[in-house]
This record gives structure tokens, sequence and C-alpha cells, in this order.
């Protein structure tokens, strides 16, 4: 393939901003991310890691996901306030602790779940083998990388089959009606998870992912001065977290009701 024709290629590619960072640089912020949230005890600070790492998604490609992410946080994290005023000796506690889970992970599932939408696989797999990662930990990740998207459009084709057939899902229904739902949903998805897993196994067989020969990209993959910059603002930005978080600021109440 001619030079012109890969500028070409790459320039159709609607990716743009921090979408265009190295893999490996939005792995290791992943990592940090998923570190320090669960270190965070205070309100505030966890609420500044929510906003300052959805500017970072929203300058690219994911605005609109970054705003989703945030909301969510901040109607679980009003929902998780109410649970002050629940009296009840052992479910108090046990929504209490499920609700604080939850508000950790939203960040991780944020940041993952741009990573997975913002990465292709050809530049992953140059990213992994750049690292000397062994075949063993580089094919399961890119499949797993592949295997969610892939399971959001298969649940998407089976209410798309619903519909069509005038089985109506709704909220209401799949915890009102249990069976109905392990039979509409749960049994389809489960059955084309298996042939997905073996419809994935023969594409990357097809690619070639079992060759142990280097491998290149239409873009170029390279850990340069931005990614540079980035790692080292990102872990600074998380290190002063964590460290705001053991003065008086980490005590602040934020959520109140």
């Amino acid at each position: 393939m001619e030079e012109a024709q890969i500028k070409q290629i790459i320039e159709r590619q609607p990716l743009h901003g921090s979408a265009l960072l190295d893999p490996r640089c939005k792995i290791l912020l992943l990592v940090c991310i998923g570190f320090v949230s669960y270190f965070l005890a205070g309100e505030v600070v966890s609420l500044v890691l929510m906003l300052v790492y959805g500017l970072f998604i929203a300058l690219g490609n994911g605005g609109k996901w970054a705003v989703k992410m945030i909301v969510t946080y901040i109607i679980v994290a009003y929902l998780n306030a109410l649970l002050r005023y629940v009296q009840v000796p052992v479910l108090s506690v046990i929504m209490s602790v499920f609700g604080v889970t939850v508000l950790k992970l939203i960040p991780i599932v944020m940041m993952g779940l741009w990573i997975l939408r913002t990465t292709y696989m050809d530049d992953l797999m140059v990213a992994l083998q750049r690292m000397r990662l062994p075949q063993a930990v580089t094919i399961p990740l890119v499949v797993m990388f592949r295997y969610i998207p892939t399971l959001r459009i298969e649940y998407r084709q089976i209410r798309s089959t619903m519909d069509i057939r005038g089985i109506s899902d709704t909220l209401w229904k799949r915890v009102s009606h249990p069976l109905a739902t392990i039979e509409y949903i749960l049994i389809p998805l489960l059955m084309r998870c298996l042939k997905v897993t073996d419809e994935l196994a023969a594409s990357g067989t097809t690619r070639g992912l079992e060759l142990e020969c280097k491998r290149y990209a239409l873009r170029p993959i390279r850990f340069a001065w931005p990614e540079i910059i980035v790692s080292l603002l990102g872990i600074l930005f998380l290190a002063g977290l964590l460290l705001i978080d053991q003065t008086q600021i980490g005590e602040i109440i934020l959520w109140r009701v």
C-alpha cells in the first residue's frame, strides 16, 4: 500500500484529541485511576477525579459518554447519601457498601469503555508487542477488548428480535418477571456468546494473531512526548488528589439530602 493511501485512511479515522494517544498511555492512566479511586475517601476529591477525567475523555471523542457517566455518578452519590437515613440493621450496611463500591467503579468504567471505543485492535496489538508482553497475555487482552463491544451488538440484536415479536423489554418487566428475562434475554445471549467466541477465535487465527513476527499498524504507534507529558501530568494529578484527600478538604461532606 502506498504512503498516500495510508495517509488517506488515517485521515478518515474519526478520532481526535486525547483519543489519538498511544494505547499504552491510556492503559497506564486506567490502572492509575483504578488504584487511586479505591483509596480516595473524600467526596470532593472523588468528584474532582470524575470531572477532570471526564474533561479528558470529552477532548477525545467522548463528550456525551463523559456527561452520562458524570450525571450517573452524581445520581448514585445522592442515592447513597439517602442511605444514611435508612436504619435497617443489616440492609443499610449492605446497601451502603454496594453504593460506595459502585461510586468507586464508575471512574474505572468511564475510562475503560472510552478506551474500548477509541482504540483500534491493530494499534493495541502493536503497543502490547512493543511492551515485550508474551502472546499468552496479549491475545486474551485483544480478544477481550473486541468481545465486549460485540456483546453489546448481540444484545441490541436480541432486543430488536423481541420488538419484532411484540415482546417488550423494560426494566420493570425484567424485575417483575425474572423467568421471562432469563428465557428471552439471558439464554439467547449465552448462546450467542458461545458462537461469538468461536467466531472471534477464527477471525484472530485468520488475521495471524498467533504469529510471533513484528507487527505494524497504519497509524504510527510510539510513546512520544505527548504521551510522556500526559502520563506524568495524570500521575501527578492523582498523587495530588491522594494528598489532598488527607487534608480537611477530604472531610467535606458534599452530598447532602
